[in-house]
This record gives C-alpha cells, structure tokens and sequence, in this order.
C-alpha cells in the first residue's frame, strides 16, 4: 500500500502499527541525553517525526511529531530551538507530503536555514552575547540537529519506499548529479557528525572529569588545611590556658595574663580579640588593651551567657563555637576558641578566648585557581566563609538542595541559579562542611571553541561531500550522456558506422555495456539486411496468398451461408417445439379439463356402484394420459435449460409419507405395501426443492410398482454429511447389467417387451436424472435379473428450521371450505370448462356470475363488487392478461380484489406472465376441486 492509498485519512492496520513504531521510536531517541553539554540543543528523533510526515498525511504525522517533540520542552534550553525543531516536521508535512524529492529538500532545508536560523542567532546572542564562541556554537548546534532530522528522515523514507514517489500521477525523475550530490553530501554530514560529536562527547567527558579529579582533591586539601589552621590557633589558646593554671603565675596572675594575651596576639594575627573571665563570666582581662575598658561601656562586661563559656566552664575542655555575630569589643562575625584555667584541684575557674576573624579564611582560599570558589559552613548550616563569586554572606544559611543528601557532583538551580559542579568534605573535629564549586558555565566556555571548530570542519566535510558527489556523478554521468547520445544517433539503415563512445573512463559495468550495445548494433544492422530481405519475400508470398484468399473467401462465404441457413433452421425447430408442445398442452388440457372435472363431480355424488367403477376408470386414465403430458412438458424444460429450481424449507416426512401414500393403493392392488424407513438421526426439516424432490421420488416409486408383480417395495431414508439419502429398493424383475446405461436415455426401455407388457413412455428416469443432476444431486442404480433394483438418490440439503405454525396451516387447508355469499366472477369461452366450474362452486353457496371474454370481464368488474375473480388467460376480443392489467390499473375493487389465472398454459413463463399483469396466482388445467378452494381460501386468508 502506497502513500497515496491514505488520502481517505483511514489507516489501515499496518499502516497504525508503523505510525505507533515511528512515535515510540522517536520519543525514545529524543529522551536519550545529549551527548554533550552546550548553549544549542542536541537530539536525533527529529529523523524519525520528518519520517513521519513523509510518510502519513498531515491530520495523522502532525499529532506524531508533537508527541515525539514533548521531550525536548521538558529539558532545558533555547526556547526558539525548541519550536523550530518541533515545527520543522510539520511544515515538511504540510508543504513536502507527496511532493517530489526536490522540493522536500528546499522546503525542509529552506525553512530550517533561511527562517529560524536568524531567530536562533538573535536569541543566542541575548543569552550569550558576551562570548561569541559560546554563541555561534550554540547555534550550529541546534541547526545541525536539524539538517540531521531532515536528512536521516528523508534517507529513511527513500530507502524504504524508493525514489518513485507518485506525484501528479508520473514518477519523478531526478538527474545524477543531483542525486549523487544529495546523497554524499548527506552521508558525509552524518558520518563526519557522528565522529565529531562522538569526540567532543569525549573531551568534554576529559575535561569535566579532570576538573572533578581537582576538585576532589582539592577539597581534601582544604579540609586538611582548615583542620591544621582551627588546631593550631586552638592550641594557642589552650597554651596559654595551661600557662595560667600553673602555680607559678598564681601570686602575679594579673601580669601574666596581660603578658599572656599580649604574646599570644603577637604570634596569631589571625584573632580579632582575646579575653580572660573568672569563673563567674567576668571579664578580667581582654587583648587590646582598651577593649575592656569598650565592652563595660557598651553594657556587656561578663560573657557567662555565651556557648564558649559555658560550655568550658560546664565540660572543662577546649571549645570550637560555631560562626556569630560579636558585641562588645566589636560587630564583625566571628568564631571564638576557648579553652579552661584550672585551680589546683583541676577544676574551671576561668577560661581564656580568642575571636578568630572569618576574613583569615581567604588565604586558604587564595590558593584555589580561577573558576573554583569554596564555601565553609558550620552545623548548623550557617555561612562561615563564601568565596566571593558565589555571593554568600557570612551568618547566612548556606544553600540547600532538595536532592540533599544524594545530589550528585552536578548541581541544577544551584547557588546564583546557575549550573555547578560542587564536592562537599565534613570536618569531623569541627562538624564542620567544606564545598568547593565550579561554574559549569565556564566549562561550556571553555568547550564552545572546540565545539565550535568541530562544527566549522562539519560543514566543511559536508561541503566536500557535495563536491564529491558531483564528480563522482560527472564521472559516472558522462559515459552514459555519450552513450545515450550514440543511441539515439543510431539508424541500422544506415550503412556508415558513427564512431563509438570514448571510454574516458574505464568503468567495468559503463564498459560492459558500451561492449554489449556494440554488439547488438552489429546484430541489428544485420537483423536489418535480413529484414529488408524478408519484406521482399514477403512481398511475393502476399501476391501469391491473395490469390488464394480470393478463393477461400468465396468458399467460406458459401459455408457461412449454409451454417446460418442450418442455424436459423435449428433455432426455427426449437421455437417450433417449444410452441408445438405449448400448444399441445393447452388443447388437450382444455379437454382433459372437461374429462377429470366431470368425473370428479360424478364421482362426489351418490352413483351405482358399476358406474362409479366406469367414471373411477375413465378419472384413472385421465391422470395417466396427464401425467404423460407433464413428462413431456418437463423433459421440455430440463432439454432447453429453462427448468428452475426454487430451494425452501420443507418437512421431510410429510413429503416422504404424500409420495408413499400416492402409490400405497396399485401397491395394495398387486398385494403388497410400500415400506418407509427414516433413521433417527435424519432432521426433521430440511432445505431443499421440495417439488422437484417429490416428483423424482413419485418417478421412483411409480417405476418400482410397474415392475413389482410381488414382494415390497422399501423406501430407506437417511441423513449425512449435509446430504439426503434415499434408496427405493423393490424386487421386480431386475435390468440386465448391459442395459443400465441405457434406462436413462429418453424414449428409452431396457427391452422393448417391456413396453408391451408394463407401458411406459421412456420419459420417467431421464427425467428423474435431469432433475437430480439440476439439483447437484447423484442418482445410482443397482440391480439384478429377478432379484429387483434399487435406486440410491443422493442430493446437497442442509438443516432448515421448523415452522409449527405453516404446517399447521397446511394440515387444516384439506378441511376448509369457501365462505357462503362469497362473489366469484368466471371468466371463461370455453363452455364446457365454465360449466365445470360453476358446478364446483354451485354446493358452497357462492354467488358466481360467467362473463365469455375479457372485455366482458372488465365491464362486470366495473358494475359490481366481487371478491374473486377466477380469470381463463386465452379469450375472444380480448385475453386474460390485458384484462387483469386493466382491472388492476382502474378496477372498482382494485386494490382487495383477487385474481387467479385459470389456463391451461403451464410453462414457468406463463405463470410469471400472469403474476406480472396482477394475478395474484396461477392455477394449471385440469382443475382439482380441493386444489380451487384451497388456493381461493389461502388468498382470501392474506387479505
């Protein structure tokens, strides 16, 4: 199924299948993380969405490619990169779906180069405007995942549907060059993409890990150096301390704790203040000198409140408080190390404490080189110390992540909302935390000069690629221009041989076809000599075949002429039968009409028992002279093909037992019954020709009890495989075995002493196995001289449902009567016909008036309300047809009257000739009395 088979906007299942593929596949490519970090986007699904809208109409690739594209808004970065790689399939949609090959490359390359490429330049350059490399990388980026969208798509689509994209109706056709060119071009870019990205992929994954590997190791070194840098200004405070519990200095304290502080801040510059208190808070003495004097004026003389007292005090050890704002000898945040003086017995009755200023950390963090920034927090989480490009106060609350504590060495939205790269070290004496960060910013910069260049050598590659295409394509193309020319130039007629195609280039596949075009021009230039030969030959064979053609055409003419005469002669004979037998039928039915309707009234009243016997002999005879008739009529219809077979639901006992109880009376006649076995498994309702299947049944039996003098006649009846079976077996005299071939040729008899002893006409079993055969069905005989025969039917009939309701019907018709004071019009010429009929109706008490012709009829109907009107089809002035059309057009009753042909005309045509003019059914002659009220009863039961 091609693309152009889904205009209808209806997918087919292969079709749904592909567009799911093609959305899962692209979602999936487009949620891989970029290969390298960057101011552009770089993803590859894009492919799969430009594949998309080649592929499927507009209403179908355009949810697909914003399906695909949902992975790119939930990452960061350029907005306009964003929306032009969304839009870049749905544009190709719209303007390249079922376009020609051309015209998807300029719209796709075209809108992606000539629109977006400025809007991407002007947002980048607002972004990063301050280093150009960072810029114009940023951008390319984004735009080469574009070209590559459009060019692993465009290539997908072409390898899978081919070049031959139906567009208005003829192929596309595209010049070498331009195919070369697009396609080197393009391979060029992916493989020289897929080198370059892979290698800055690469060196970026160097470099970051080499900044991770330095600042691993240089937040080891801080964490040593703040450690030795918080001990040694510690054990300064703790000397000092120690000096001042010693018994020596007891009798002159207050000298040597001046000298004390005094010293102690002349070898540790890096505190602010020193002081000494007793061991109720006081402060005794303090370092500079006038800052005792400074903290009584501003109110704070004892410092028992403080941590670093009252945990000395309380612990009697050395002790390291977390950063706080100071008062009293001064305002700037600092730390404060403290450490006890002892009595003799070893208990706190002072302490000495040094204020160590934040703003010694920075030569710590001096040491760092340009990028790196540290920050020094305490447990509490406050700011001790912030490198000045992080922009972090001291007393602050050091930044908080949510991913605390498994964030990973990057850190998104961290610290100025900036990316960075950021190593924590705890310091376990201090439960203190050194992090030391770098921008990732910078590493971008420092990246986007390479990337940059990578990305100039890619379309330098390209470049040379479409370069590359066009020479290879010029060298391919120009033998094959040369060749084509030579072809075209080429005329066998002409004896001066041109001068062959230069091999400028010695391709094997160009060579062998300049090698193979030169050989078939020798063969056609000699194929021409003997062609020019030929045509003079054929010249003299066309004088000569002429003269012949003159003659056949003469013969022929004379044969033609017979074969129409002999067939208009045959066609002539077969309307003759047809008419012949049509006209045989309706004469003798007209009288036999006379014959069995007078015998069957005669035999419906009291008459002496020897005239009975008379008037039962003459109805006999009848029924066979009519019988021979109807077997005439139907070995018409089955030889002309006009027999129709018309399939119902029919109950198959009922059928079985009619045909048995038929012949059950000559069966008892000779002595013997006729036997009917039906197995159990065989349905109770079956579809079948129930009428065709009644008369070859009736064929059967009538056969097997003309030729059974004594013995039985047995019918079986079984069920299988949704085929009836019947076999009729009787033990008459049996066919010689040279003989059955011949039984079922027409007008045939297995001797000709049968006739004279059994009757017959020769009609029954061809008739029988032209039914059969009409039926799909197979009929099979097996006998032997004076054992008997059987016959073994077998006829397609599947399981029908039962009707309860329509055999009900059936059995109570027998049993109705017409109602009285029903108005009956006989249309009838023939008198004696008519006077039949009016006798059958005469004792139901029916009001019945005759009219003699159709115009009669028409007048009457006009002047009177009748109910039935019984309608004989051939009459004087005018027939039975046109009468009916008549009434039924401008009638009195047209609508509720019924009309039932009564004629002796029984082809299947006469019938639907009467249906057709508005009869509303056909009755045959002779006419039965219960047939007559049973049809008139069924009528007026519908109405």
């Amino acid at each position: 199924m091609n693309s152009g088979s889904i205009n209808s906007h209806s997918l087919s299942w292969s079709l749904a299948l592909q567009a799911v593929v093609a959305c899962v596949l692209g979602y999936g490519i487009n949620s891989f993380a970029a290969p390298f970090d960057s101011a552009g986007i770089a993803v590859f699904g894009v492919g799969v969405a430009v594949y998309a809208s080649l592929r499927f109409p507009p209403v179908f690739s355009i949810p697909l490619a914003l399906i695909i594209s949902i992975p790119l808004w939930l990452e960061h970065g350029s907005i306009v990169g964003k929306e032009s790689l969304t839009l870049l399939p749905i544009v190709i949609s719209f303007f390249g779906y079922n376009k020609s090959l051309k015209q998807v490359i300029k719209i796709g390359a075209g809108f992606w180069s000539i629109v977006f490429l400025p809007i991407l330049l002007l947002e980048h350059s607002l972004h990063n405007g301050d280093n150009v490399n960072m810029l114009f990388s940023g951008v390319l980026v984004t735009w080469v995942s574009g070209v590559f969208g459009l060019i692993t798509g465009h290539f997908a689509y072409l390898a899978i549907h081919g070049l031959k994209r139906q567009t208005s109706g003829e192929s596309q056709r595209v010049t070498l060059h331009f195919l070369f060119s697009y396609f080197f071009s393009g391979c060029f870019f992916v493989a020289s993409m897929a080198v370059i990205y892979l290698s800055v992929s690469l060196f970026q994954h160097q470099q970051e890990q080499q900044i991770r590997n330095y600042m691993a190791q240089r937040v080891n070194v801080l964490a040593f150096q703040l450690s030795n840098f918080i001990k040694q200004h510690q054990n300064a405070v703790t000397s000092t301390a120690q000096l001042l519990s010693s018994d020596a200095v007891e009798a002159s304290f207050d000298d040597a704790a001046s000298t004390s502080l005094e010293v102690l801040a002349s070898h540790n510059p890096e505190f602010l203040t020193f002081l000494i208190a007793d061991k109720s808070g006081d402060i005794t003495h303090a370092y500079p000198f006038g800052m005792l004097e400074k903290a009584q004026r501003n109110g704070v003389p004892n410092v028992a409140y403080r941590p670093y007292f009252y945990e000395v005090m309380q612990s009697g050890k050395t002790y390291l408080s977390n950063v706080f704002q100071g008062r009293g000898f001064g305002n700037d945040p600092i730390v404060a190390l403290s450490a006890p003086i002892l009595d003799k017995e070893g208990l706190p009755k002072g302490i000495v404490e040094g204020s160590l200023s934040l703003k010694s950390f920075a030569a710590i963090d001096r040491l760092s080189l340009n990028g790196f920034s540290m920050l020094i927090e305490d447990q509490k989480g406050d700011v001790i110390y912030a490198s000045q490009a992080l922009d972090l106060k001291s007393l602050s609350k050091a930044p908080v992540y949510a991913c605390e504590p498994q964030c990973g060495v990057e850190i998104e939205n961290g610290v100025q909302g900036k990316t960075w790269l950021r190593l924590t070290e705890t310091m376990s004496f201090a439960n203190w935390r050194v992090s030391y960060y770098f921008d990732k910013r910078l590493l971008l910069i420092s990246m986007s000069n390479y990337l940059l260049k990578d990305l100039l050598l890619l379309l330098a590659l390209s470049a040379f690629g479409t370069f590359t295409g066009y020479v290879v394509a010029k060298m391919v193309g120009a033998p094959i221009r040369r060749l084509v020319r030579y072809i075209a130039d080429f005329d066998p007629s002409n004896k001066d041989i041109a001068e062959a195609p230069q091999r400028a280039l010695h391709i094997q596949e160009l060579s062998s076809l300049s090698d193979e075009f030169m050989s078939l021009e020798s063969r056609l230039r000699g194929a021409f000599a003997e062609l020019k030969d030929a045509r003079k030959a054929e010249q003299m064979l066309n004088v000569e075949l002429g003269e012949l053609n003159q003659s056949l055409e003469s013969r022929i003419t004379e044969k033609t002429e017979h074969l129409e005469y002999a067939l208009k002669r045959a066609e002539a004979a077969n309307v003759a039968k047809t008419q012949f037998l049509a006209n045989m039928s309706h004469e003798i039915r007209t009288p036999m009409n006379g014959i069995i309707g007078s015998c069957e009234l005669m035999l419906d009243s009291d008459l002496p028992e020897h005239v009975r016997a008379r008037a039962q002999v003459i109805s006999r005879s009848a029924a066979n002279l009519l019988m021979i008739l109807d077997s005439i009529l139907d070995w018409s219809k089955i030889d002309s093909g006009k027999m129709q077979i018309d399939i119902q639901s029919c109950v198959l006992r009922e059928l079985l037992d009619a045909s048995c109880e038929l012949y059950r009376s000559t069966a008892a006649a000779k002595g013997y019954d006729i036997q009917l076995q039906i197995e159990n498994d065989v349905p109770a309702v079956l579809n079948l020709d129930a009428g065709k299947l009644s008369q070859i049944l009736n064929n059967l039996l009538s056969n097997a009890i003309k030729f059974t003098r004594e013995g039985e006649v047995l019918v079986s009846v079984s069920y299988g495989s949704n085929a009836l079976n019947i076999a009729v077996t009787d033990t008459g005299i049996g066919i010689p075995p040279e003989k059955l071939d011949l039984i079922f040729e027409q007008f045939e008899q297995a001797d000709a002493s049968t006739t004279r002893h059994f009757g017959g006409t020769g009609l029954g079993l061809p008739i029988t196995k032209g039914l059969v055969e009409l039926l799909n069905g197979q009929l099979n005989v097996e006998s032997e001289i004076g054992k008997g025969t059987s016959f073994k039917l077998v006829m397609p009939a599947s399981v029908g449902e039962m009707d309860l309701s329509s055999t009900l019907k059936n059995s109570e018709a027998t049993q109705v009567a017409l109602p009285p004071g029903l108005r009956i019009l006989l249309a009838e010429d023939n008198d004696i016909n008519a006077e039949i009929v009016m006798d059958m109706l005469k004792a139901t008490k029916v009001k019945c008036i005759r009219t003699r012709n159709g115009e009669d009829t028409v007048i009457a109907e006009r002047k009177h309300d009748f109910d039935v009107i019984l309608m004989d089809c051939q009459m004087p002035v005018m027939d039975g047809y046109a009468a009916a059309e008549i009434i039924r057009r401008e009638g009195r009753n047209k609508d509720s009257l019924i009309i039932i042909a009564l004629t002796a005309n029984v082809f299947a045509e006469d019938k639907n000739a009467c249906l057709a003019a508005g009869m509303n059914a056909h009755l045959s002659k002779p006419i039965r009395k219960q047939v007559l009220f049973d049809c008139i009863s069924s009528q007026l039961t519908r109405v």
